[in-house]
């Protein structure tokens, strides 16, 4: 199963950042993408002061929820 996960940095200070972890778990890489691709998306409406930098589609092997 595939996680996604993004990171975002608070704009007045890009050494400040956090990942956001999807609650959700993917069958494919691909669709992983797309949702860490909706979740940097919604950044701007949830934390105004906070900017999406990348993301991650992370592996999970049987059984895991996260790392």
């Amino acid at each position: 199963m595939w996680q996604a996960l993004v990171t975002v940095c608070f704009i007045a200070n890009m050494d400040q950042c956090v990942i956001l972890e999807s609650q959700q778990w993917f069958e494919t890489e691909l669709r992983c993408k797309r949702r860490a691709l909706e979740m940097a998306g919604d950044v701007n409406q949830y934390m105004k002061s906070h900017k999406p930098v990348r993301y991650q589609c992370r592996y999970l092997a049987g059984g895991m929820l996260t790392k």
